[in-house]
């Protein structure tokens, strides 16, 4: 079996609940986000469920490969299905592994870099030509991260960890200039959690148990997320 890293023994199939309640709450999120943007017809909220949707589809193939790894009926029924095409033995099923590991730190990394768009200041961004090269600049670059990724996990949280950090100074500024907020700081510290979270998870190769923490800690800034949204949407 491939994996990207060790994790805890004890925590096996126990991450797999934790990104499918992940899932659940960036799916609630972006359904939030595309709600407010039918009200407001602020074009931010409708990108902000877009970035949603790319975390959730990053979450979704995480949850697949977690179960392919896990759970023997769920890895057997994968065979039957790949068997034709994998190969003699499943000689080419690391190929699989990989694609589903590319596919979903591609959807991540591309949600987290549409959020720090959205958290700058608002700007014709598609109607510049220089703004739509550094944009597939950006592009290029997300998928030539994923690619290494699968070699080396910590380029993946690292890079997720500095969009994080810039997303949280972006929104401390937004707090700042909202007369601090309440909702403001909600939205800030949410993401100030995922990036601790973050920071435990690059340092996995430390210790196999920052993986347990670093997941637990990423689930709690998602709640506390959804949370501020449906405050938002309640009024």
């Amino acid at each position: 079996m491939f994996r990207l890293f060790f994790t805890p023994a004890w925590f096996n199939g126990v991450d797999v609940i934790f990104d499918m309640i992940s899932l659940v709450v960036t799916m609630l999120i972006a359904a939030y986000s595309w709600r407010i943007y039918r009200i407001n017809q602020e074009n931010k909220f409708a990108y902000l469920s877009v970035a949603f949707i790319l975390l959730s589809l990053g979450l979704l193939f995480k949850t697949f490969t977690g179960s392919v790894l896990y759970f023997t009926p769920v890895r057997d029924t994968i065979a039957d299905v790949l068997r034709p095409v994998a190969g003699k033995g499943l000689a080419h099923s690391l190929v699989y592994y990989r694609a589903a590991f590319f596919l979903q730190m591609a959807s991540m990394l591309s949600g987290w870099l549409l959020i720090f768009f959205i958290s700058q200041k608002s700007r014709a961004r598609l109607h510049r030509f220089h703004e739509v090269a550094q944009m597939a600049l950006f592009v290029y670059f997300v998928v030539l991260i994923s690619l290494v990724s699968n070699w080396r996990y910590s380029v993946f949280y690292t890079t997720s960890a500095v969009l994080l950090g810039l997303i949280t100074l972006n929104y401390y500024k937004n707090y700042l200039n909202t007369n601090r907020n309440k909702k403001s700081f909600l939205v800030m510290f949410s993401f100030l959690v995922m990036l601790l979270g973050h920071i435990f998870l690059v340092f996995v190769f430390l210790s196999a148990g920052f993986y347990a923490l670093g997941q637990l800690i990423n689930l709690v800034g998602f709640l506390l997320l959804l949370y501020t949204y449906h405050s938002i949407t309640r009024r």
